[in-house]
């Protein structure tokens, strides 16, 4: 069995042993991190206007720095879930992607020729349980809708 496990900042290793409950057989695990630059850049250039776009190489520091930020919380969300992995035995790999989240996740799970993807419902929510149509993200609902394989949701337990 291949599985595409989706790991967003939070989360990682509650979401290995969830699907370890789930899973329980061998399979061959990739965690894929999609740093989203969707949303932000495409409404900065929506914004700007189609007349005043900017070369990418002309990015001011702030951006810079958060596209740093963004690539170190990526790093360290898949450290954490590949050490949760290894205590769990196992076969792992990992990656970092930059894009949008819901088109990579299935663009990678197709390629690998994945029999599952699992991800949490809505990142997010701790301590929060949300029921109805806001119980499951935009992300998660696109994967959902598109996926040629089977998809796993995960929502996190009530205390």
């Amino acid at each position: 069995m291949k599985v595409v496990c989706a790991v967003g900042r939070r989360g990682g290793p509650e979401l290995i042993q969830h699907m370890i409950e789930i899973i329980r057989s061998e399979a061959e695990v990739l965690f894929l991190n999609v740093i989203d630059t969707g949303p932000r850049h495409g409404l900065e250039d929506f914004l700007r206007g189609p007349l005043h776009r900017r070369p990418h190489h002309d990015i001011p520091p702030r951006e810079e720095s958060v596209r740093v930020a963004e690539e170190k919380a990526g790093h360290m969300a898949v450290e954490e879930t590949m050490e949760a992995a290894r205590k769990f035995g196992l076969k792992a790999a990992s990656s970092i992607k930059q894009g949008r989240p819901e088109e990579l996740i299935l663009q990678v799970s197709r390629g690998m020729k994945a029999d599952l993807i699992v991800m949490w419902a809505r990142e997010g929510t701790t301590g929060r349980i949300l029921s109805g149509p806001a119980s499951i993200g935009h992300i998660a609902r696109f994967v959902l809708d598109h996926a040629t394989c089977s998809v796993l949701l995960l929502k996190e337990k009530e205390d």
